[in-house]
């Protein structure tokens, strides 16, 4: 009742229900939080249906690219480079990107194309990219690119006969352009190593200045082969999984080449696995454009997961009702209240036979991806082993590589059967475990583990000789595009199994080996057509490569020649 002592507890006046004012008093309570939701949920469609300009896809950035392919060098010509360089030009003028391309460029025609590339970005900003795919080398730690009409014959004669990897980034980062992206299919097979002692095989890691992503076709101190002639590929193994990459939408830089290492480590049965060098600051993508179902699923799935927040911060923000606001209105107060709407009753049905089959959750249709997992956990024990390796912790690479090992991962019994064969303080020598180790990664196809299988099996290493384990693995390590393999399969067939000896299969074998500038095999490959064994005799081609390995260094190939000279 009006007046009543319960209608003054809160300090109030008494509520009269057929007053208007206060009727629309509380109406006007209730209106004000409603107004600040729709307000707040206004705000959020906005700020969701207005995306911010991502650093990734600035309006008009620049995108340029300086793509160098060198394939025809004198004394060691590759199949692929000039193939690899003309297809990411093609792909990458796709992307936005404005690409000069220089095929068998001389060190002048690389130096200038690389000042005009540094005055592209100094001048335009954006995104600039270099890419090189031909011969490298290390020396004393630096990395070099060499130029197709290069004779490097000393170590001395690196510096200004070949481009200094460190001089292009140099250029690149005085440019101050927003990021740089370097990537080197530089790692095959290098046949410049006689040039010093100093000089190694593969290139060496290198710091990565602000803005910089530096990308390399293998890990530092390793190779990557570059293929036979004849192949089907077009393209290197590096360069065309990377071309694939590129494509994917929505994927940063980092994600393209992870997608890359992944796919060239499958491969390569692990022996090859490209490496990188990061100090980005900012996100790229070289397709930014996500497909139209990922957009609207993401679109769908921010919508979902923001609106909670949005309607807990208007809870948040708006002050407390009293009992009275939280009470149902009447139709006096211009509002009916709300009626709760009972639960539909449960009803017993007995579903059909094909129903009940469906529903068994006993039966399971899809596999279980137990293996993908396993995989992963391998990768990532065998990455920790080769990091360990490279800091010089032979011990903490072997606690790694063995876990992955001993389940049969190839790569990481590779990596371990390598360690064990050689020892490595404080881990000591094991070749009996080494030989195994490898036997069961060359079972599985490594490329590596093939070549050092045959290796321990022709020499003995480890347990006893065994010609026809040999001449099997170096064969297929062969096949699988390895020089070493294919200039061990040639020398196997040339000594023979059992007295077996087949020179034209020898031949055959270093022939190839020999093309791809191996020295010993240029040697084996002369002395063959000096005596006309396994091939037509010919002293005018016995002379070409018995000149290509002693231009090489070879020991004895000057000696032959000297003292043939009336011969040959």
């Amino acid at each position: 009742m009006p007046g009543s002592p319960s209608d003054h507890r809160s300090g109030q006046p008494p509520f009269d229900k057929t007053d208007p004012m206060l009727a629309l008093t509380r109406l006007g309570s209730l209106l004000k939080y409603q107004l600040l939701l729709v307000l707040s949920l206004f705000a959020f469609a906005a700020v969701a249906q207005t995306p911010a300009t991502p650093s990734y896809a600035i309006p008009g950035e620049p995108r340029t690219a300086l793509l160098i392919g060198n394939s025809n060098y004198a004394s060691s010509p590759l199949v692929n480079p000039v193939n690899d360089a003309r297809a990411m030009k093609k792909t990458l003028t796709e992307l936005g990107f404005q690409v000069s391309l220089l095929e068998n460029a001389t060190l002048k025609e690389m130096s200038v194309a690389v000042r005009q590339f540094g005055d592209k970005l100094r001048s335009g900003g954006g995104v600039g990219v270099f890419y090189y795919a031909g011969h490298g080398m290390q020396i004393k730690g630096r990395n070099y690119l060499i130029p197709v009409a290069a004779e490097l014959m000393r170590e001395d004669e690196v510096a200004y006969t070949a481009m200094e990897v460190g001089a292009l980034l140099d250029k690149m980062e005085s440019a101050r352009n927003r990021i740089n992206i370097v990537i080197l299919d530089a790692c095959r097979n290098n046949p410049f190593t006689r040039s010093g002692r100093s000089a190694t095989q593969g290139l060496v890691q290198m710091d990565a200045p602000i803005g910089t992503y530096i990308s390399f076709a293998t890990a530092p101190g390793r190779i990557a082969s570059d293929g036979f002639e004849g192949s089907n590929d077009a393209n290197g193994l590096f360069t065309r999984h990377l071309l694939g990459a590129l494509r994917m939408p929505g994927l940063k830089v980092e994600d393209v080449f992870k997608q890359v290492r992944v796919k060239v480590m499958q491969e390569s049965d692990g022996v090859q696995v490209p490496w990188d060098n990061s100090s980005l600051t900012g996100d790229f993508y070289f397709n930014p454009s996500p497909a139209a179902t990922t957009e609207e699923a993401g679109a769908t799935e921010n919508a979902s997961a923001a609106k909670p927040v949005v309607l807990a911060s208007v809870a948040a923000s708006a002050p407390a009702p009293s009992q009275k606001e939280h009470a149902p209105l009447s139709r006096g107060d211009l509002e009916a209240p709300a009626k709760p709407v009972a639960a539909p009753k449960a009803r017993s049905v007995e579903p059909s036979p094909a129903l009940a089959s469906l529903a068994r959750p006993a039966v399971v249709t899809a596999p279980v991806p137990k293996a993908v997992d396993n995989s992963a956990l391998y990768e990532e024990l065998y990455r920790k082993g080769q990091d360990a390796a490279k800091r010089g912790q032979p011990a903490a690479a072997v606690e790694a590589f063995e876990p992955a090992a001993d389940k049969g991962y190839a790569p990481a019994q590779y990596e371990l059967g390598l360690i064990l064969k050689t020892g490595r303080k404080p881990v000591e020598q094991d070749l009996p475990r080494a030989r195994r180790l490898l036997q069961k990664a060359a079972e599985q196809g490594n490329p590596g583990a093939l070549y050092e299988a045959a290796q321990m099996a022709d020499r003995g290493l480890g347990g006893d000789k065994n010609c026809k384990d040999a001449e099997k693995w170096a064969r297929k390590a062969a096949e699988k595009g390895s020089l070493e393999a294919a200039q061990l399969a040639g020398e196997l067939n040339l000594k023979g199994c059992d007295g077996n000896k087949n020179p034209a299969e020898a031949a055959r074998w270093l022939r190839k080996a020999a093309d791809k500038g191996s020295r010993d095999a240029a040697f084996s490959l002369g002395v063959l057509y000096f005596t006309g064994e396994g091939v037509t005799k010919d002293t005018g081609e016995a002379r070409i490569w018995l000149e290509a390995a002693a231009a090489k260094g070879h020991p004895s190939a000057k000696s032959i020649l000297t003292a043939s000279a009336n011969n040959i």
